[in-house]
């Protein structure tokens, strides 16, 4: 193992270390029988989850295809194994896995690792693009968010994500463009300042510019768009049915509504949060939300909250894992991409623990429930590629670990240093 990877362990247990206790600190009530009990989900929604993440394997497949239309004529079904293959190298290895995908592909239809690497790159921008226009038309549009406390900063989320897409558009745009005279200015300004890695930023910018040239066109563009949008968005449905494959909660008839979290920090007052809908409470929380336009009203033994004399929210009702819809998983998954950049290789670790939070802060998920779903979530769209991934490995003889520094290995000699320009 070489420095710079034992290196990156090390920040990566740490922070993972750090992330656990702060999570400890509220688990401090947590009950184990209960999340045994909690953990008795439906097969069948677990099986339709797995399904459709199969699916979405095929979408990228035919994606990567289309990638290709300019170079070579591939069918989808010969790049289904690679994709498995390649995420199954993800799963089980960690970030060193990342490239057998783009060499496997290189491999089968005998084209340049470089430009399957610039594939590589050209598709995280359709995946962070098609992502950030469900979040946006979501924490928009969604009525289902309108009472969130927390939906300004998630609507300050999406503006920053369109305006990253829109940045790295751009720039994709003028490096296709202009990429070789693009490619040699970041390589000056780089031997200036960072000489070790000069050669580095050049030979990335010019695989990007060859992985964009695979755009064949107008068409192909809209294509490749169409099937990112539909791939992320089978992705929240998966995840829906790992929500709704936990029973419903059940609540005694003889217990009283009691405060939930979201309308307990839309009025400031998160304290009062879990606590029974009494009438002081309910006075805290009209006084709370009254400077934010809203109004609490009673009717019977309803309690609703309105905006412009409609009603918006029953206080009281939180979302059950059992009805969670769409809108609130697209917020579950942002949450675990942005926990995936701490990972540890079959283990994850953020991931889990970011989606887990969500579910308790923003939704006031029972602590049980939360942590067994943010598992479960884990399991089924990450981990759930692995037996078909070592399957086709297997028929191909091909082991992950060589792979992987075989890989690593192509993707360094792209890089060897070069003499500083004149």
């Amino acid at each position: 193992m070489t420095k710079k990877r034992i290196l990156s362990t090390v920040i990566v247990l740490a922070l993972l270390a750090v992330l656990v206790y702060l999570q400890v600190q509220h688990w401090r009530s947590f009950d184990w029988t209960r999340f045994r009990q909690a953990s008795h989900v439906s097969p069948g929604h677990i099986v339709a989850a797995i399904g459709l993440i199969y699916f979405t394997y095929g979408l990228r497949a035919l994606r990567w295809k289309i990638f290709l239309q300019p170079v070579c004529s591939s069918k989808t079904s010969r790049l289904v194994p690679p994709t498995f293959v390649g995420f199954t190298g993800l799963a089980l290895l960690g970030r060193p896995g990342e490239f057998i995908r783009p060499y496997l592909i290189a491999a089968k239809e005998k084209v340049s690792f470089s430009s399957q690497l610039g594939v590589w790159t050209v598709e995280r921008i359709f995946d962070i693009g098609a992502f950030t226009v469900l979040m946006t038309i979501d924490v928009f549009v969604s009525a289902q968010l309108r009472a969130n406390p927390y939906l300004a900063k998630f609507r300050l989320a999406a503006i920053l994500l369109c305006a990253l897409v829109a940045m790295m558009s751009f720039l994709a745009l003028l490096i296709r463009k202009r990429g070789h005279r693009f490619a040699g200015i970041l390589h000056r300004v780089a031997w200036r300042i960072f000489p070790g890695v000069a050669h580095q930023v050049d030979q990335k910018v010019r695989a990007f510019g060859a992985g964009l040239n695979t755009i064949a066109g107008g068409k192909a563009f809209v294509q490749l768009v169409g099937v990112s949008l539909a791939m992320w968005f089978i992705i929240a449905l998966a995840y829906r049915e790992v929500a709704h494959s936990y029973p419903p909660e059940l609540v005694s008839a003889e217990s009283a509504p009691s405060l939930d979290v979201e309308t307990a920090q839309l009025a400031g007052v998160p304290e009062l949060a879990g606590q029974e809908l009494s009438s002081d409470v309910i006075h805290e929380v009209a006084s709370g939300v009254e400077a934010k336009g809203y109004i609490v009203e009673q009717s019977g033994d309803e309690v609703w909250l309105l905006r412009k004399n409609k009603r918006i929210w029953k206080i009281g009702d939180r979302p059950h894992l059992s009805n969670l819809d769409v809108a609130r998983v697209l917020l579950l998954m942002g949450f675990s991409m942005v926990g995936s950049i701490v990972q540890l290789p079959a283990v994850g670790g953020g991931s889990q623990l970011a989606v887990i939070s969500a579910l308790q802060v923003i939704y006031g998920i029972p602590p049980e429930m939360a942590v067994s779903c943010g598992i479960l979530l884990w399991l089924v769209t990450f981990m759930s590629c692995v037996p078909i991934g070592l399957a086709f490995a297997h028929r191909e003889h091909l082991s992950l670990r060589k792979l992987s520094e075989q890989s690593a290995q192509e993707e360094q000699e792209t890089a060897v240093p070069s003499p500083p320009p004149a």
